[in-house]
Protein backbone atom coordinates (compact mmCIF):
# COMPACT_ATOMS: atom_id res chain seq x y z
CA UNK A 1 0.00 0.00 0.00
CA UNK A 2 1.22 3.15 -1.12
CA UNK A 3 2.23 5.95 2.23
CA UNK A 4 -0.73 8.54 2.03
CA UNK A 5 -1.84 11.45 4.35
CA UNK A 6 -5.45 12.87 3.80
CA UNK A 7 -4.12 16.85 4.48
CA UNK A 8 -6.92 18.19 3.10
CA UNK A 9 -10.18 17.01 4.88
CA UNK A 10 -13.89 18.89 5.76
CA UNK A 11 -15.67 17.53 8.18
CA UNK A 12 -19.40 18.50 9.08
CA UNK A 13 -18.72 22.30 10.85
CA UNK A 14 -17.62 23.01 7.33
CA UNK A 15 -21.25 24.03 7.64
CA UNK A 16 -23.51 23.49 4.23
CA UNK A 17 -20.49 22.24 2.46
CA UNK A 18 -19.21 19.02 4.34
CA UNK A 19 -21.06 16.19 5.14
CA UNK A 20 -18.28 14.22 6.95
CA UNK A 21 -19.07 13.29 9.81
CA UNK A 22 -16.32 12.73 12.43
CA UNK A 23 -16.65 9.77 14.36
CA UNK A 24 -17.51 7.12 11.13
CA UNK A 25 -14.83 9.82 9.10
CA UNK A 26 -12.21 8.36 11.58
CA UNK A 27 -13.81 4.85 11.49
CA UNK A 28 -13.18 4.89 7.64
CA UNK A 29 -9.87 5.92 7.66
CA UNK A 30 -8.46 3.44 9.84
CA UNK A 31 -10.50 0.96 7.94
CA UNK A 32 -8.30 2.55 4.98
CA UNK A 33 -5.41 1.39 7.13
CA UNK A 34 -4.49 5.51 7.08
CA UNK A 35 -2.57 6.19 11.01
CA UNK A 36 -2.96 10.16 10.26
CA UNK A 37 -5.74 12.13 8.84
CA UNK A 38 -6.22 16.24 9.13
CA UNK A 39 -8.66 18.93 9.93
CA UNK A 40 -8.79 21.58 7.58
CA UNK A 41 -12.73 23.02 7.83
CA UNK A 42 -13.23 25.99 6.14
CA UNK A 43 -12.45 29.21 7.69
CA UNK A 44 -13.06 27.51 11.53
CA UNK A 45 -11.77 25.03 14.01
CA UNK A 46 -15.05 24.21 15.66
CA UNK A 47 -14.73 20.40 15.03
CA UNK A 48 -11.01 20.58 16.29
CA UNK A 49 -11.64 19.40 19.73
CA UNK A 50 -13.83 16.24 18.81
CA UNK A 51 -12.10 15.43 15.80
CA UNK A 52 -8.59 15.11 18.20
CA UNK A 53 -10.40 13.33 20.72
CA UNK A 54 -11.99 10.83 18.36
CA UNK A 55 -8.64 10.10 16.17
CA UNK A 56 -6.93 9.64 19.36
CA UNK A 57 -8.95 7.12 21.09
CA UNK A 58 -8.20 5.10 17.06
CA UNK A 59 -5.08 5.24 16.96
CA UNK A 60 -5.17 7.36 14.65
CA UNK A 61 -3.25 10.45 14.60
CA UNK A 62 -4.67 13.66 14.22
CA UNK A 63 -3.32 16.54 12.34
CA UNK A 64 -5.32 19.98 13.63
CA UNK A 65 -5.42 22.41 10.85
CA UNK A 66 -8.48 24.97 8.72
CA UNK A 67 -8.63 25.98 5.28
CA UNK A 68 -8.33 29.93 5.94
CA UNK A 69 -9.87 32.98 3.72
CA UNK A 70 -7.11 35.13 2.47
CA UNK A 71 -7.86 38.57 1.65
CA UNK A 72 -5.23 41.95 1.16
CA UNK A 73 -6.54 43.64 4.35
CA UNK A 74 -9.11 41.75 7.37
CA UNK A 75 -10.19 45.26 8.33
CA UNK A 76 -11.78 46.02 4.88
CA UNK A 77 -15.69 45.79 4.69
CA UNK A 78 -16.25 46.13 1.03
CA UNK A 79 -17.53 44.48 -2.21
CA UNK A 80 -13.82 44.17 -3.29
CA UNK A 81 -12.64 42.27 -0.16
CA UNK A 82 -15.69 39.44 -0.08
CA UNK A 83 -13.74 37.60 -2.50
CA UNK A 84 -10.63 35.85 -0.65
CA UNK A 85 -7.90 33.10 -1.53
CA UNK A 86 -8.48 29.67 0.19
CA UNK A 87 -5.13 28.71 2.56
CA UNK A 88 -4.38 25.88 3.84
CA UNK A 89 -2.91 25.65 7.48
CA UNK A 90 -1.43 22.84 10.10
CA UNK A 91 0.17 22.70 13.17
CA UNK A 92 3.20 20.86 13.36
CA UNK A 93 3.44 21.25 16.98
CA UNK A 94 2.11 23.14 19.95
CA UNK A 95 3.14 26.56 19.10
CA UNK A 96 1.62 26.00 15.83
CA UNK A 97 -1.63 25.17 17.21
CA UNK A 98 -1.95 28.39 19.45
CA UNK A 99 -0.61 30.40 16.34
CA UNK A 100 -3.32 29.12 14.65
CA UNK A 101 -6.20 29.70 17.07
CA UNK A 102 -5.22 33.23 17.49
CA UNK A 103 -5.38 33.57 13.17
CA UNK A 104 -8.76 32.23 13.22
CA UNK A 105 -9.71 34.14 16.05
CA UNK A 106 -8.81 36.99 14.54
CA UNK A 107 -10.40 36.23 11.28
CA UNK A 108 -13.62 36.36 13.53
CA UNK A 109 -13.33 39.52 15.84
CA UNK A 110 -11.20 41.55 13.21
CA UNK A 111 -12.03 40.11 9.94
CA UNK A 112 -15.40 39.08 9.31
CA UNK A 113 -17.06 40.06 6.55
CA UNK A 114 -19.65 37.36 5.46
CA UNK A 115 -16.97 34.62 5.93
CA UNK A 116 -13.82 35.24 8.62
CA UNK A 117 -11.01 36.34 6.97
CA UNK A 118 -7.57 36.77 7.87
CA UNK A 119 -4.55 39.05 5.57
CA UNK A 120 -0.58 38.10 4.87
CA UNK A 121 0.09 40.31 8.10
CA UNK A 122 -1.57 37.71 10.31
CA UNK A 123 0.24 34.93 8.49
CA UNK A 124 3.58 36.68 8.97
CA UNK A 125 3.20 37.46 12.51
CA UNK A 126 1.91 34.03 13.66
CA UNK A 127 3.44 31.86 10.76
CA UNK A 128 5.59 29.96 13.59
CA UNK A 129 5.03 26.08 14.13
CA UNK A 130 2.45 25.79 10.82
CA UNK A 131 2.51 23.73 7.95
CA UNK A 132 1.35 25.97 5.08
CA UNK A 133 0.09 24.43 1.49
CA UNK A 134 -1.15 26.38 -1.59
CA UNK A 135 -4.88 24.55 -1.30
CA UNK A 136 -7.28 23.96 -3.98
CA UNK A 137 -8.42 25.54 -7.54
CA UNK A 138 -9.34 28.91 -5.06
CA UNK A 139 -6.16 29.27 -3.50
CA UNK A 140 -4.31 32.34 -4.91
CA UNK A 141 -1.42 30.63 -6.83
CA UNK A 142 -3.69 28.66 -8.64
CA UNK A 143 -5.52 31.55 -9.20
CA UNK A 144 -2.63 33.95 -10.96
CA UNK A 145 -2.01 30.44 -13.08
CA UNK A 146 -5.87 29.72 -14.19
CA UNK A 147 -5.24 33.90 -15.00
CA UNK A 148 -2.23 32.89 -16.94
CA UNK A 149 -0.32 35.12 -14.62
CA UNK A 150 3.04 33.15 -13.84
CA UNK A 151 4.48 36.56 -13.10
CA UNK A 152 2.43 36.72 -10.24
CA UNK A 153 2.20 33.02 -9.27
CA UNK A 154 6.16 32.89 -9.05
CA UNK A 155 5.73 36.12 -7.06
CA UNK A 156 2.96 34.63 -4.80
CA UNK A 157 5.52 31.39 -4.28
CA UNK A 158 8.16 33.30 -3.38
CA UNK A 159 6.23 34.83 -0.80
CA UNK A 160 5.05 32.27 1.11
CA UNK A 161 7.95 30.61 0.85
CA UNK A 162 9.75 33.67 2.13
CA UNK A 163 7.70 33.36 5.15
CA UNK A 164 6.95 29.84 5.86
CA UNK A 165 10.87 28.16 4.14
CA UNK A 166 10.62 24.19 4.18
CA UNK A 167 7.29 24.59 5.32
CA UNK A 168 5.65 25.73 2.17
CA UNK A 169 3.79 23.07 -0.18
CA UNK A 170 2.50 23.62 -3.89
CA UNK A 171 -1.27 21.19 -3.66
CA UNK A 172 -2.18 19.27 -6.46
CA UNK A 173 -5.49 17.48 -7.03
CA UNK A 174 -6.83 16.05 -9.44
CA UNK A 175 -10.87 15.37 -9.71
CA UNK A 176 -12.18 13.34 -12.87
CA UNK A 177 -15.85 12.78 -12.79
CA UNK A 178 -16.40 12.00 -16.76
CA UNK A 179 -18.90 14.74 -16.89
CA UNK A 180 -17.88 17.56 -19.74
CA UNK A 181 -18.95 20.33 -18.12
CA UNK A 182 -17.82 19.43 -14.57
CA UNK A 183 -14.24 18.78 -16.01
CA UNK A 184 -14.12 21.43 -18.13
CA UNK A 185 -14.85 23.71 -14.91
CA UNK A 186 -12.50 21.79 -12.55
CA UNK A 187 -10.67 18.70 -14.04
CA UNK A 188 -9.16 20.18 -17.18
CA UNK A 189 -8.25 23.49 -14.82
CA UNK A 190 -6.71 20.95 -12.58
CA UNK A 191 -4.59 19.47 -15.29
CA UNK A 192 -3.46 22.96 -15.91
CA UNK A 193 -2.71 24.26 -13.15
CA UNK A 194 -0.88 20.96 -11.46
CA UNK A 195 1.65 21.18 -14.58
CA UNK A 196 2.45 24.93 -13.64
CA UNK A 197 2.80 23.91 -10.14
CA UNK A 198 5.23 21.30 -10.93
CA UNK A 199 7.17 23.79 -12.98
CA UNK A 200 7.21 26.51 -9.94
CA UNK A 201 8.10 23.69 -7.31
CA UNK A 202 11.12 22.80 -9.83
CA UNK A 203 12.10 26.29 -10.25
CA UNK A 204 12.16 27.63 -6.55
CA UNK A 205 12.57 24.24 -4.52
CA UNK A 206 9.65 23.82 -3.24
CA UNK A 207 8.00 20.44 -2.20
CA UNK A 208 4.78 19.34 -3.19
CA UNK A 209 2.01 17.14 -2.24
CA UNK A 210 -1.21 15.79 -3.30
CA UNK A 211 -4.75 16.02 -1.37
CA UNK A 212 -8.08 14.90 -2.78
CA UNK A 213 -10.70 18.18 -1.16
CA UNK A 214 -12.26 15.90 0.80
CA UNK A 215 -16.03 16.58 1.91
CA UNK A 216 -17.99 13.64 2.16
CA UNK A 217 -16.54 9.82 3.54
CA UNK A 218 -17.91 7.22 0.57
CA UNK A 219 -18.45 7.87 -2.92
CA UNK A 220 -21.98 7.25 -2.53
CA UNK A 221 -22.32 10.03 -0.19
CA UNK A 222 -21.87 12.50 -3.00
CA UNK A 223 -25.69 12.91 -3.98
CA UNK A 224 -26.81 14.07 -0.47
CA UNK A 225 -23.68 16.40 -0.75
CA UNK A 226 -24.97 17.75 -4.01
CA UNK A 227 -28.63 18.47 -1.84
CA UNK A 228 -26.34 19.97 0.89
CA UNK A 229 -24.48 22.32 -1.51
CA UNK A 230 -28.24 23.34 -3.00
CA UNK A 231 -29.34 24.46 0.48
CA UNK A 232 -26.17 26.21 1.04
CA UNK A 233 -26.47 28.35 -2.40
CA UNK A 234 -30.17 28.39 -2.03
CA UNK A 235 -30.71 26.93 -5.88
CA UNK A 236 -32.89 24.16 -6.99
CA UNK A 237 -31.55 20.63 -7.83
CA UNK A 238 -32.66 20.91 -11.76
CA UNK A 239 -30.52 24.92 -12.21
CA UNK A 240 -28.24 24.42 -14.64
CA UNK A 241 -25.98 27.07 -13.39
CA UNK A 242 -25.19 26.43 -9.99
CA UNK A 243 -22.75 25.33 -8.05
CA UNK A 244 -21.56 21.32 -8.23
CA UNK A 245 -19.06 19.45 -6.91
CA UNK A 246 -17.53 16.48 -9.36
CA UNK A 247 -18.04 14.02 -7.21
CA UNK A 248 -14.68 12.73 -6.43
CA UNK A 249 -14.26 14.41 -2.99
CA UNK A 250 -14.77 11.62 -0.78
CA UNK A 251 -11.96 9.52 1.52
CA UNK A 252 -10.09 7.53 -1.23
CA UNK A 253 -7.67 5.57 -0.41
CA UNK A 254 -4.21 5.31 -0.84
CA UNK A 255 -3.82 2.77 -3.57
CA UNK A 256 -6.78 5.35 -5.28
CA UNK A 257 -4.52 8.62 -4.91
CA UNK A 258 -1.54 6.61 -6.14
CA UNK A 259 -4.21 5.99 -9.35
CA UNK A 260 -4.32 9.63 -9.92
CA UNK A 261 -0.75 10.38 -9.65
CA UNK A 262 1.41 7.28 -11.05
CA UNK A 263 3.66 9.57 -12.32
CA UNK A 264 4.20 11.85 -8.87
CA UNK A 265 4.29 8.90 -6.24
CA UNK A 266 6.89 11.39 -4.21
CA UNK A 267 3.04 13.60 -3.97
CA UNK A 268 1.84 10.96 -1.91
CA UNK A 269 5.16 10.00 0.07
CA UNK A 270 5.55 13.76 1.08
CA UNK A 271 2.33 14.06 2.55
CA UNK A 272 3.81 11.51 5.36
Amino acid sequence: MPEFVHLHVHTQYSILDGAAAIKPLIKRAKALGMNAIAITDHGNMYGVKNFHDTATDAGVKPILGCEVYVVKNRFEKDKDEKASDHLILLAKNLEGYHNLCKMVSYSFTEGFYYKPRIDKQLLEQYHEGLICCSACLGGEVPQAIMHNDMEEAERVVQWFKGVFGDDYYLELQLHPSGDPQKDADVYENQLRVNKALLELAAKFGVKYICSNDVHFILAEDAVAHDHLICLNTGRDLDDPNRMRYTFQEYLKSPEEMAALFPDHPEALATTA
